[in-house]
């Protein structure tokens, strides 16, 4: 690399201001990620975090990259770097689906009740934890289960259900059940529907379930902190007649965060995140849910998606689409014919969520329809 160049890595934090700071490819939600960033350097020297470079101060030349032309000799490592980076970021990936998993846990695991006296049981602690969202890159995290996303519930519209909670936080928290029908004293709202769950404390929430869809638990206590950190899971409820259940031959939940562990599919960052398989002909349900504070428009290359539900309610005319918006708090049901023999990537087309020029990290993952 010619000497005009530095290279800057950028901590997580330390990208989001950068990207704000650019020409608005962040969109930032109010000032919550200001705030949430202020206390962050603008460049933390993190070694697994994405690589930007940027022209020295003294660079008279180098501060665009070129586009057709030659290439001056002392630029030419620079784009060799750049193919080197995108090419290991793949390989980890392929990696990463094909042999053992490059990152230690993993969250969004479905999570089998007990039954007493016909009531659907689940026991589920609040812990912080140390979690990988990408080889070599630890963070403060907090979880469901010591798992990020927390494990996925599961019923079906009719059945009575209990879900005891044991916060072994350092502070209070609740819990929240985004998109249920629930009592009110159930909504998990401290101070307006219940007194916060304190260290150490345990609080049971029990309901009925009413409304079909994809849903999700989270925390509503200090929630720009606690949710983004990792307290969120979903919760799926089926419709009580299984022939109201979108026709498909497998199931998808992708999880969508943001900020404080860095941009993650199911608590994970790319090259760390699950590669998506099925086979020609297959349908495929997937079903998106924003816990983070940005809008995330999801791309997909080869095929479109049918957009069928929004927050769990079907839609009288779906349609078809190959980028969904996906904001925060939102969640989307959409089929995927998978027609087109081939992987195929899978994004956020907010290019600074996804891609550098060290290769694609965050919100990135890919569809792979083998014949």
């Amino acid at each position: 690399m010619s000497d005009s160049i530095e290279t800057v890595r950028l901590g997580r934090r330390g990208f989001l201001k950068k990207a704000a700071a650019g020409a608005a490819v962040v969109p930032m939600a109010g000032g919550l990620i200001a705030a949430a960033c202020s206390d962050e350097k603008k460049a933390e020297t993190t070694s697994a975090s994405p690589e930007f470079r940027t022209p020295s101060a003294s660079s008279s030349t180098a501060n665009t990259p070129a586009s057709g032309g030659t290439v001056a000799a002392s630029q030419q490592s620079n784009w060799q770097k750049i193919d080197a980076d995108h090419k290991k970021g793949i390989d980890q990936y392929l990696a990463n689906n094909t042999k053992a998993p490059i990152t230690q846990g993993k969250g969004n695991v479905p999570l089998a009740p007990r039954i007493e006296n016909g009531v659907k049981v689940w026991d589920l602690t609040i812990d912080d934890v140390e979690w990988e969202t990408i080889p070599g890159q630890k963070e403060k995290g907090r979880g469901y289960n010591k798992m990020i996303p927390g494990p996925i519930l599961r019923g079906t519209v009719g059945d009575k259900v209990k879900i005891n909670f044991k916060n072994n936080l350092p502070e209070s928290t609740a819990v929240h059940w985004h998109g249920l029908y629930v009592p009110n004293k159930q909504d998990g709202v401290p101070y307006l529907t219940q007194d916060p769950i304190e260290p150490g404390k345990s609080f049971t929430y029990e309901f009925t379930l009413r409304n079909s869809g994809p849903h999700m638990y989270h925390s509503h206590h200090d929630s720009a902190d606690q949710v983004n950190r990792g307290l969120l899971g979903a919760f799926i409820v089926d419709p009580a007649n299984a022939a109201d259940i979108p026709k498909h031959d497998k199931e998808i939940i992708l999880v969508l965060n943001d900020v404080a562990l860095g941009f993650t599919i199911n608590g994970k960052g790319f090259p760390a995140t699950e590669l998506i398989t099925a086979k020609k002909g297959e349908r495929l349900l997937v079903r998106w849910m924003n816990e983070g504070m940005m809008n995330h428009p999801m791309h997909l290359h080869g095929m479109p998606m049918q957009v069928i539900g929004i927050d769990g309610w079907p839609l009288s005319a779906p349609y078809l689409c190959d980028t969904i918006d996906v904001p925060p708090g939102n969640r989307y049901d959409t089929i995927v014919e998978c027609t087109e023999p081939g992987v195929w990537a899978f994004h956020c087309h907010i290019l600074s969520h996804a891609e550098s020029p060290a290769g694609f990290f965050g919100l990135v993952t890919a569809i792979m329809v083998t014949e």
